[in-house]
C-alpha cells in the first residue's frame, strides 16, 4: 500500500480483511483505466505500468 500510495498518482486502500482497492487520485480517470482492462497485455494504460513496476509476489 505504501509503495502504491508513494506514486502520487494512484491510492491504496484497504476495503475487506485481505484485499486493497487500487484507484486513480483522480476519481474522474478510473473508468478510463478499467476501459483498457480487456486489452491490458497487449496495450497497458500508464496506472497498469506502474502497478507492474512496483508489484511483488506474495507467497
Amino acid at each position: 500500500m505504501e509503495a502504491v500510495n508513494k506514486t502520487k498518482v494512484l491510492k491504496a486502500i484497504q476495503d475487506k480483511p485481505n484485499h486493497v482497492a487500487v484507484m486513480p487520485v483522480k476519481k474522474s480517470e478510473l473508468q478510463d483505466w478499467m476501459n483498457t482492462r480487456s486489452n491490458a497485455n497487449n496495450k497497458p494504460h500508464e496506472y497498469t505500468k506502474i502497478l507492474q513496476g512496483i508489484s511483488v509476489k506474495v507467497k
